[in-house]
């Protein structure tokens, strides 16, 4: 197995063997409507061929997005399987291209949502993720079948986990993430990319 196969099966098991909450009332009071966290998520991206048939640049980045998460909801659907919270996500940061001549993208996400699968049974959760934002870049000097200005639109699609502290929490997170103009300016078929990544909450 692979270096990286084998750190993402420890991952799992750290996480798996966490304890429980203790106690329902705490559980209750640290996901109630209202809270809420700052985080930051460091990582790296890279584009893929999708849709497939059309010649795209190959790009990679370095991911750094700092976000504020509100409790839209407090804890919901109490006795399903999709005991969770709805959160409001936004937020802003900056990729900047890796072997290149550091092109950089300044994003701002705050029409985003995130949905945490909670249970007072375990200190860790499994997450969703998905909005929206808009862009300034100038990955058009380096992709230039793919963006054709310097404003962009983001579109986010993501899921993870999120490992509970005392206070705060760790996550371990992916995320596909489109990048385009919506045809203002041509060319612009879009760059889409995996992103991977750490992130910490206080």
């Amino acid at each position: 197995m692979k270096r990286s196969g084998r750190f993402l099966v420890l991952v799992l098991v750290l996480i798996l063997a966490c304890p429980a909450f203790v106690g329902a009332q705490g559980f209750s009071d640290r996901f109630a409507k209202g809270s809420s966290t700052f985080s930051g998520q460091l990582g790296m991206g890279y584009t893929v061929q999708i849709p497939p048939g059309r010649s795209r640049t190959d790009l990679s980045f370095a991911w750094i997005f700092p976000n504020w998460q509100y409790n839209l909801t407090g804890i919901m659907a109490e006795d399903s399987f999709l005991r969770g919270a709805l959160f409001w996500h936004v937020e802003a940061g900056m990729a900047v291209l890796t072997h290149r001549d550091n092109e950089y993208l300044v994003g701002f996400s705050p029409l985003m949502a995130e949905y945490k699968f909670l249970s007072p049974k375990r200190r860790w959760a499994p997450t969703v993720v998905a909005g929206a934002g808009f862009s300034m870049t100038n990955w058009k000097d380096q992709a230039v079948p793919e963006l054709g200005s310097e404003f962009e639109f983001l579109l986010h699609l993501g899921a993870g986990v999120e490992v509970f502290r005392k206070l705060g929490s760790y996550s371990l997170n992916y995320r596909f993430f489109h990048v385009s103009n919506a045809g203002m300016q041509r060319p612009n078929i879009g760059l889409n990319t995996n992103v991977f990544s750490l992130g910490m909450s206080f």
